[in-house]
């Protein structure tokens, strides 16, 4: 119980007084008042549905709201789901290097629910986004009934997405890590997941949480970390994901630089496991299958197409540190096309994401920088994408996609060459 000497006097009695759960669900907050009732209360009803004969806690770890999340926690907790509120430790959010819209010290707050799971001997360990509009309480049994009945050590999430939802994920991080990590996880970043008693044990037993990769990316850390020990993984189908519109999201460029630093530092961290895999396997679904539905808004290509066309002009430079020649000399072809010509082969852009990871592990210019100069090329990719299939099914899109990550798939000795001679393999 070493977690609960850290906690206030009244938390390590309430802690004492539960004694041990089968199943503890975790909800980490900051700021999250508008939404947190519907998640609380949903999952209540999804533990009290499925899960009735088994001893649950329901886990509230807050990182210093001050919009009134915790009360609000209180008001919608009911007694048949025991409920315990923890602080964790967090950083000031002006401290941050980029505007954030999340939960400030992530990797905290999961280490923490992962502490008191382990404490209360919990079999499984769930955590769920704390600003979701779609969850409902068949979302708790789907993430955790492969955990506690199938013996599976992790349950990714899988959502249904609009055709160009999500397009960083699908032409970015989905085949990345599908090409480097050979398992096909659909949607690797998803807050959703569920963990077995033994994978938590391997996860606290590891000295890397304080570590950038681990904070900047807590998810894809732990994703990355169940392949490479070899847990036994799956995907759960959840269907949509809604989220509350933000008036201040975060742009492109930081959120490429988010996502994008902690996958190119996971990936410097595993490089072992990675250069030896090979081909790339199914994970299993339970519950459904992926699907992809029609776009409910339209898309202004042209606004990506002319931010490529001006990304070209004004930073060839810093492509040229990164990119080989015969990349540059495509770009240059692509900025010249027309609207009914501009296309970005899959080849081609699986090179410049796998030449930007090579640049961001050398340190090439200031990784912020790198990670953002990219943003013109990713616009291109999605301009192109849907030049592509903006005709087609959302099944065919998804097929498109698939075309995407054999491509990725197929370069990848591209990239090991890279990897291993920087300075003697430049095609």
């Amino acid at each position: 119980m070493g977690l609960s000497a850290t906690l206030p006097e009244d938390k390590q009695q309430a802690l004492e007084k539960i004694g041990a759960a089968e199943i503890v669900f975790g909800i980490p907050t900051y700021n999250h008042a508008e939404t947190i009732v519907t998640v609380v209360q949903a999952v209540q009803a999804g533990l009290r549905k499925y899960f009735p004969e088994n001893k649950s806690l329901l886990i509230h770890s807050d990182g210093g709201s001050t919009d009134g999340t915790s009360e609000r926690v209180l008001e919608a907790a009911r007694e048949e789901v025991s409920l315990l509120q923890i602080p964790y430790p967090a950083y000031p959010v002006q401290k941050l290097s980029a505007p954030y819209n999340g939960i400030p010290n992530k990797e905290s707050a999961l280490r923490t629910l992962f502490q008191l799971a382990q404490s209360l001997e919990a079999k499984v360990c769930a955590v769920v986004s704390p600003d979701l509009q779609s969850i409902t309480p068949d979302w708790v049994g789907s993430l955790v009934q492969p955990i506690l009945e199938k013996g599976f050590d992790l349950a990714c999430p899988c959502y249904s997405r609009s055709k160009y939802d999500g397009a960083i994920t699908s032409g970015i991080v989905y085949p990345f890590l599908r090409s480097l990590y050979g398992k096909r996880i659909r949607d690797p970043l998803g807050e959703d997941l569920a963990f077995s008693q033994r994978f938590i044990n391997h996860c606290l037993a590891q000295d890397r949480w304080d570590r950038e990769a681990a904070r900047l990316g807590i998810e894809m850390w732990t994703l990355t970390e169940a392949i490479c020990a070899g847990f036994p993984i799956c995907q759960v189908w959840l269907g949509p994901k809604v989220h509350p519109s933000r008036n201040a999201a975060s742009d492109v460029s930081t959120v490429l630089a988010q996502i994008l630093g902690s996958l190119f530092l996971e990936m410097e961290n595993k490089v072992g496991f990675w250069q030896k895999a090979r081909v790339s396997a199914a994970v299993p679904v339970w519950g459904g299958r992926c699907e992809v539905v029609e776009n409910p808004t339209p898309v202004d290509i042209t606004h990506m197409m002319t931010a490529f066309r001006l990304g070209y002009q004004t930073l060839q430079e810093i492509w040229g540190l990164l990119l080989p020649p015969a990349t540059m000399l495509e770009l240059k072809k692509l900025a010249n096309r027309s609207e009914e010509a501009f296309r970005l082969a899959d080849a081609i852009w699986a090179r410049i994401v796998y030449d930007f990871a090579l640049g961001h592990r050398l340190r090439v210019i200031n990784r912020d920088h790198l990670l953002r100069s990219l943003t013109p090329l990713y616009l291109g990719w999605v301009a192109s994408f849907i030049l592509q299939t903006q005709e087609v099914s959302p099944q065919q899109v998804e097929d498109r996609i698939e075309t995407l990550c054999l491509a990725y798939e197929s370069q990848k000795p591209y990239l090991i060459s890279r990897w291993r001679w920087p300075d003697r393999f430049n095609p």
